[in-house]
């Protein structure tokens, strides 16, 4: 994908009205209270179903629910904090970070335990759980995502093919803005980012797949 594309697809997505549930949800989320020992609590937790559903997630929010969140998401936490620091573009997928686990076993086993707590394989609305848990790292999907990019919706695909998949994409896209002279490589993401009002790689990069695959933006198909 060269830069350009990039930086349309993100025009056109913010023209979403919906898009603003985005902004206000990461503008008022404590990240420090998700990663400390005890979690968020049961007001953290339902402000986080009220934005899935904002994205019409269609994720269960009763009392039940947040309950099974709350006892996963501690389970799983070792494993989130070992992933904070990483980032879409730079992370070797395949290197050992927590728990005798690479990158990927450790984002498979995260997706695995969150997607499978309900009656429903959450698997759009977990895609956007880890993302705003890492907005660095995760990439956001749905069907139609995972249909432009071969993928099905398990945990495994999500971790083995689609990462390393929309890695490549955003490889694509900083190399381009460079090759045309715009950055250094030093800085070539951080400038790019700032084109985009400041929202991290992994966000732009969905804002691309979004438009293109599910909205099927003829502009992004030349």
């Amino acid at each position: 994908m060269h830069w350009k594309s990039l930086v349309l697809a993100s025009e056109i997505f913010g023209q979403q009205e919906w898009n603003r549930f985005y902004f206000d949800y990461m503008g008022s989320r404590d990240e420090a209270a998700w990663y400390s020992d005890a979690g968020p609590n049961d007001v953290q937790v339902t402000e986080l179903f009220r934005f899935l559903n904002q994205w019409a997630s269609h994720y269960p929010s009763d009392a039940d629910a947040r309950a099974r969140f709350k006892r996963a998401y501690l389970q799983v936490l070792p494993r989130l904090r070992a992933l904070q620091g990483l980032t879409l573009l730079d992370t070797a997928f395949d290197r050992d970070v927590v728990q005798e686990m690479c990158v990927s076993e450790a984002v498979s086993s995260i997706f695995e335990t969150i997607a499978g707590l309900g009656s429903r394989y959450a698997s759009t609305a977990t895609s956007k759980i880890l993302h705003v848990l890492n907005p660095p790292l995760f990439v956001m999907w749905d069907s139609a995502i995972r249909g432009g990019y071969a993928v099905d919706s398990r945990s495994d695909d999500y971790a083995r093919r689609f990462l390393p998949r929309v890695q490549r994409q955003a490889k694509e896209a900083v190399d381009s803005y460079i090759r045309d002279g715009r950055a250094d490589p030093a800085t070539a993401v951080q400038d790019l980012e700032r084109l985009c009002d400041g929202r991290p790689l992994a966000k732009l990069v969905d804002e691309y797949n979004y438009c293109k695959f599910t909205l099927r933006r003829d502009e992004l198909w030349g």
